[in-house]
């Protein structure tokens, strides 16, 4: 309702409202009490305002000092789904079926526009909602409440007027909806948007091509800075059958459902595969999308590294049988020289080659010589003792040589037991004794 018109009509109503208050007070003093000429043109007065407020599509309800209804128009009732009652007012709520904004929650009957207005206050457009047998799904209103006075300022009763703003409850909702309706499509267009940015970035910087067939093979999609490695232009093969094109099966196994991952060796450029089907909700295949890339650098990179590791192997191949050399120096005589370090990995390929060549060679001597070997720990000293015993269980004697000595301090220092080891000044010593020892053919 537009201001000014609500204003004239509260302000009408005021006026019905003061008039039926006259018009009772008349007939209570008695009809005596009335001038002659006055009583038809009240009663004239009265009687059209009662019709202009019957027609009123808002509802009106006027009650006196004490409460009770004197009068309500066919909208009021109409949206009540009643008529009025001489209902009390603490009964206003339950009888009338008045309840909070929620539709749940009954209304205070004394929080009522209505119960307010008989106590002087003034409200506007106080949202309540009511239902009925003739309303099941509820009506819901605002309400204004005013109280009526007389010239003097008594009290006379109350009025209310009340409109049904339920079609504007459901515009406003339904505004709402499209609202975050618009809302939820402007962000996703804006991601649809972001992540076009973002694919496109992609295609534009790197070496890939991106492509997509219908369930015939027919090319919908051809793009990707990788297109010119392959001699073609950005969508040169949309609208071409793919499987025409490469008349491999890959696409072919893909259109039937099936994930694709492979390597294409082509003579200058490789390219490797990836194909994905997308199937509908029935399980059917409307169509793949691929992605290829061209890993020719990669590729030869790949290459020339493993061509370094098995150089590499090869390199450590060598420097391991150079760092554990099994010489035998005559028949039957094997002689190991020890360089550098002893650890745990290094005495477990000595004692394998040493006990291979002895069994191998039949040896009947073994000759470790450590003369290269500068420092000798616990731990070295330990596994140089184990390779002798290994040794002398296959039938051989082992014999040291070319103890320094800072390692002969050493040894002596943390108690090492050599009482069962033959050790001699040099490898000649050592040789000397073995071919001495040897039987005469």
């Amino acid at each position: 309702m537009q201001p000014g018109l609500e204003e004239e009509c509260a302000a009408l109503r005021a006026r019905v409202v003061e008039l039926e208050a006259r018009l009772a007070a008349t007939e209570a003093a008695g009809k005596d009490q009335h001038r002659a000429g006055s009583a038809p043109d009240a009663e004239s007065e009265l009687s059209l305002l009662r019709a202009a407020l019957h027609t009123l599509a808002d509802g009106v309800i006027v009650c006196d000092r004490e409460g009770r209804l004197v009068y309500s128009n066919a909208a009021a009732e109409a949206m009540l789904g009643q008529a009025t009652t001489d209902a009390r007012p603490p009964d206003w709520s339950e009888r009338y079926g008045l309840f909070l904004p929620d539709g749940v929650t009954p209304f205070p009957s004394s929080e009522l526009p209505l119960s307010r207005a008989m106590r002087g206050e003034v409200t506007d457009r106080v949202e309540m909602f009511t239902r009925s047998e003739q309303h099941p799904e509820g009506v819901s209103m605002a309400v204004s409440g005013r109280p009526v006075r007389g010239k003097d300022g008594d009290l006379l009763g109350a009025v209310v007027v009340f409109c049904n703003i339920g079609e504007r409850k459901r515009y406003e909702a339904e505004r709402e909806r499209r609202q975050r309706a618009d809302a939820r499509r402007t962000a996703a267009e804006k991601e649809r948007l972001r992540m076009a940015r973002l694919l496109q970035g992609l295609l534009d910087n790197l070496d890939v091509v991106v492509w997509a067939v219908d369930p015939k093979g027919i090319c919908t999609f051809h793009e990707g800075r990788g297109v010119e490695s392959a001699g073609l232009t950005r969508g040169q093969l949309v609208g071409q059958n793919f499987l025409d094109v490469y008349p491999s099966d890959h696409v072919a196994r893909a259109l039937a459902g099936n994930h694709i991952h492979v390597i294409d060796d082509g003579e200058e450029v490789i390219w490797e595969h990836w194909m994905v089907p997308v199937t509908e909700d029935d399980k059917r295949v409307s169509e793949v999308i691929g992605m290829s890339v061209n890993i020719t650098e990669a590729h030869h990179a790949k290459k020339e590294i493993e061509a370094k590791l098995a150089l590499i192997e090869r390199q450590q191949e060598v420097i391991l049988n150079l760092e554990t050399p099994v010489i035998q120096v005559w028949d039957h005589v094997l002689t190991l020289p020890m360089v550098g370090v002893v650890d745990s990995r290094r005495a477990a390929r000595v004692t394998d080659d040493l006990l291979a060549a002895v069994s191998r060679t039949q040896a009947r001597f073994a000759i470790l010589d450590l003369t290269g070997v500068e420092v000798v720990d616990t731990a070295t000293a330990g596994h140089m003792l184990n390779i002798l015993s290994a040794v002398r269980l296959l039938g051989a004697e082992g014999i040291i040589t070319g103890i320094r000595p800072t390692v002969a301090q050493t040894m002596v220092s943390l108690g090492l037991d050599l009482t069962r080891v033959r050790t001699l000044a040099t490898l000649r010593d050592g040789l000397s004794f073995a071919i001495r020892r040897l039987p005469s053919s």
